[in-house]
């Protein structure tokens, strides 16, 4: 659908990742979106054949329209697609899965539309039935979770659509639930199935409940039992502890209760049922038909199989609400009802978009700015969609130009005629209580602050961000003076992650703040959110710039906090240095771009003059403070010489104390550029210069101590992890491939023998090889919290010499523990492959000197693993 969704707008746009280079990208997203090898392979129609207009015909139907033209227009493509299905049978069945799985806001446009189909050509009923049934089960197989929804969200349009019957439906929802049934059930899948249920229940209720309303409530009755056992399985594994350490706001004075969004899906479904299941806010276009559906043939839908065992989506940590515009007294901000299933269906829609349009984030911020057209009249403040935005009915008479019979648009349910059905309990009394623009700056900040991770990279947040800024600036929500005002109550790896999006997101916009509204900061402790907010933002915008550009933006009034202006730090460039005289010429032989041979020939000259206890030490800091002086224009400067002089670096850097020594002269060279420093390190990591162990223990030498505020700190600590556990997924990587090749049993095996013995020696080298990066991994992990806990102890003995009785009211220790806490969390799972070591080792359960603090981070650990393999025991059926 990538080449299909291009021409939905005049732009003539193609939708694919922006960084993408075609090939790459739309191979992954094919992949992602679990299409078949055919479908990938097949060629995009031309642009003027009827399957390209078809396309066009029902991507555009319902853009920017009113109610009342959404349903002229599906009353002509219904028309169309009834005379043209049969000529066009396979690419109509692949739009039709396209246009409810990927623009899942129109699904009742959809819905309606083959409903209308189905009543004069009952087959097209029966084939759309049974590609959307196996679209579902392709989906739970994959456990593909958002798929699944949006087939059973689909399932549940062509329920009020009359193409199914409300019966079916149910069955559908009985199928699925049956999981619940399982001996040892595992939490996290009964979490999925119930969660796919719900939000996709009241798209459909209001029909089950005239229908069926007994096997309704049953299957309600079952889900209400799933969370008893639920929310007892959560206290008997203490779940708080990881709910608590998942929530972006944490201490006492935290904006609002941050709920489990599966707790709050069920409150909000309760609410619905209380309300006799009607939902005022969705559009139910099927509903001026039914005197027309109600004649059609309902079809029958295939057994579902939820598998045993499944991946993909399923993720086993809850989600906690998160909100920003909560508790202001701003009456031109709105609260919503959060307990109104319409703050649900909105929030899902959204949350969708955002999910699905990851390959193009300008495509995805226009539909959320028109997402007011998906939804009932009044639905949204200040969005009026009873007035026609565009000229959409024109394309789609544009696009209507089709090869069909003379009789081709005569129907038996024309406009004029419409048959009269009473829907006054459908869309009336809504009061306008939702703020578009809110919503989705919640969404997306939601995604933002989601810990452990997000589902796709920052920075996709971050452009989308400025995409919404761009086409809705004059609505756009005050949400970072809101924010800002909250960062000493954020988790700190959320005021982290607030800072890096402040900063990209200026860089968009000329770098233009009204800083002087902050200025009070300035008066709170040097260490204290906000004010380290301000500065690492500083730092971070003159990254996407240069010093002097950012600097007079800023007003003088923050001149402490600004950084200083990145510069090298040659410690011999004094002329009154005593080896001033030998680095100058050690700095010549290497920009004459002496051998290897002739440096190594020079440091045996200038033995005699240096100290012999001194002598191995003095010989590393000169040569590698002139291979940096030389490289410091660019980074490829510093690359190549490194690349040159690589033999003589790894012979300065054989032993733990020689490679910590290294990454402390990198780390005093480059002081005053923490970004090169970063980048540095990262590089003589590569090169096996130095390792991971040696830039974790500089971490957490004395001099470090007072950087523990600073974000260039947490990114060199991160990042050499990530290297190293990156390493044990590549090893393990080419050890499956190696092992379980995919290759097709009917294929004749020709592999010689001696290739087959050459195979086996890679795979004992392989074998090895991961034996030790994983023994790497475990040692630097140990490595990392061993020193933490020994940091944060020493200062808490030192708050207890000084009486200090709260410890996180010390804003060291807040982001130092906060710090803590963040990468426990978020290498929980390689940390818990080794856990009985690592209480061992860290922390002596016999030792009740252990303080409670430091020991929450281990706890939290474990908790973390009880989660992910909780199991609800009691009987749901």
């Amino acid at each position: 659908m990538d080449h299909e969704r291009g021409n939905r707008r005049e732009s003539g746009k193609k939708r694919y990742r922006d960084d993408d280079r075609r090939s790459g990208g739309r191979e992954r997203r094919n992949r992602d979106r679990g299409r078949s090898y055919i479908e990938v392979q097949e060629q995009p129609p031309a642009e003027d054949s009827p399957e390209k207009r078809l396309t066009t015909l029902l991507i555009i139907l319902g853009d920017k329209m009113t109610p009342k033209e959404i349903t002229t227009n599906i009353d002509k493509v219904a028309s169309i697609l009834k005379n043209e299905y049969s000529k066009l049978e396979t690419h109509v069945l692949k739009t039709i899965k396209n246009c409810f799985m990927e623009l899942p806001m129109k699904s009742y446009i959809y819905g309606t539309l083959i409903g209308l189909v189905n009543v004069t050509r009952s087959d097209v009923g029966v084939k759309v039935v049974k590609m959307t049934t196996q679209t579902l089960q392709q989906c739970l197989n994959e456990g593909n979770w958002r798929g699944a929804k949006l087939s059973l969200k689909f399932f549940g349009e062509l329920t009020n659509a009359n193409v199914i019957s409300p019966r079916t439906m149910l069955d559908i929802y009985d199928d699925l639930l049956t999981a619940l049934d399982e001996q040892n059930l595992k939490m996290s899948r009964a979490d999925t199935i119930v969660y796919i249920v719900l939000a996709s229940l009241p798209y459909v209720a209001t029909r089950l409940r005239e229908r069926c309303p007994d096997v309704l409530e049953s299957m309600l009755a079952k889900i209400e039992r799933y969370f008893y056992a639920r929310e007892r399985t959560i206290l008997d594994i203490d779940g708080s502890v990881v709910r608590k350490s998942i929530q972006p706001y944490v201490g006492p004075n935290v904006p609002y209760e941050q709920q489990d969004m599966l707790e709050l899906l069920w409150t909000q479904i309760q609410n619905l049922k209380n309300n006799d299941w009607v939902c005022p806010n969705l559009l139910k276009p099927w509903s001026e038909y039914d005197g027309v559906l109600i004649t059609a043939d309902q079809h029958e839908v295939e057994k579902f199989v939820v598998p045993q065992e499944f991946g993909g989506m399923n993720n086993s940590l809850p989600i906690t609400l998160f909100r920003i515009f909560v508790g202001l007294d701003d009456e031109s901000i709105k609260e919503p009802d959060i307990l109104d299933i319409a703050y649900f269906i909105i929030n899902d829609v959204v949350d969708d978009i955002i999910d699905i349009m990851e390959v193009n984030r300008k495509d995805c911020a226009k539909y959320l700015k028109d997402l007011p057209y998906c939804f009932a009249p009044d639905t949204f403040i200040g969005k009026d969609t009873t007035i026609s935005a565009t000229k959409t009915d024109v394309k789609v008479e544009s696009e209507m130009k089709m090869d069909t019979e003379e009789d081709s648009f005569s129907n038996n349910w024309n406009n004029d005629n419409l048959p009269l059905v009473d829907t006054s309990n459908s869309n009336k009394n809504i009061t306008a209580n939702f703020q578009l623009e809110q919503i989705v700056v919640e969404a997306t900040f939601k995604n933002i602050f989601q810990l452990p991770q997000p589902k796709y990279k920052h920075i996709y947040y971050h452009s989308l961000l400025t995409e919404v800024c761009k086409i809705m600036h004059e609505t756009f929500p005050p949400a970072i003076g809101i924010l800002f005002d909250r960062v000493d109550v954020m988790d700190v790896e959320c005021c982290y992650r607030f800072w890096n999006w402040f900063s990209h997101h200026l860089s968009n916009f000329s770098f233009i703040w009204n800083w002087k509204d902050w200025e009070s900061a300035l008066q709170l402790d040097p260490l204290h959110p906000k004010v380290c907010f301000l500065r690492e933002t500083f730092q971070k915008m003159v990254r996407y710039s240069y010093y002097e550009r950012i600097k007079s933006t800023i007003p003088d009034e923050f001149s402490s906090i600004f950084p200083i202006e990145p510069s090298t730090n040659f410690k011999y460039e004094d002329s009154t240095h005593p080896l001033h005289d030998l680095a100058e010429t050690l700095l010549g032989k290497i920009r004459k771009r002496a051998s290897n041979e002739d440096v190594q020939a020079y440091f045996k000259e200038i033995v005699a003059e240096i100290p012999p206890k001194e002598h191995d030490q003095t010989i590393r800091d000169v040569f590698v403070q002139c291979v940096l002086m030389q490289g410091c224009k660019s980074f490829s400067h510093v690359l190549n010489v490194i690349e040159r002089y690589l033999p003589i670096l790894q012979s300065l850097n054989e032993t733990p104390e020689d490679k910590l020594n290294t990454v402390k002269i990198v780390a005093e060279f480059w002081k005053r550029n923490t970004q090169f420093l970063g980048i540095l390190l990262d590089k003589l990591l590569n090169y096996r210069v130095i390792d991971a162990s040696s830039i974790i223990t500089w971490l957490f030498t004395k001099e470090m101590e007072t950087e523990v505020t600073k974000s260039y700190m947490w990114e060199i600590m991160k990042n050499t992890i990530n290297k190293v556990i990156s390493r044990v997924k590549q090893v393990q990587y080419k050890l499956d491939s190696l092992t379980n090749p995919n290759t097709d049993s009917d294929i004749i095996d020709i592999t010689s023998d001696v290739d087959k013995k050459v195979n086996v020696e890679e795979l004992r080298s392989l074998e090895n090889t991961l034996s030790n990066v994983t023994r790497e991994q475990k040692e630097v992990l140990l490595a990392l919290v061993n020193l933490f806990v020994g940091m944060l102890d020493d200062k808490l003995k030192e708050y207890n010499e000084q009486d200090i009785q709260d410890p996180m009211s010390q804003y060291w220790f807040w982001w130092a523990y906060g710090f803590f806490k963040e990468i426990g969390r978020c290498y929980q799972p390689q940390m818990s492959t080794f856990m009985v070591t690592l209480e061992t080792v860290i922390i002596d359960p016999l030792d009740t000197k252990t303080n409670p603090i430091i020991a929450s981070v281990i706890d939290m650990i474990k908790a973390f693993g009880r989660m992910k393999d909780a199991s609800v025991v009691e009987d749901l059926s």
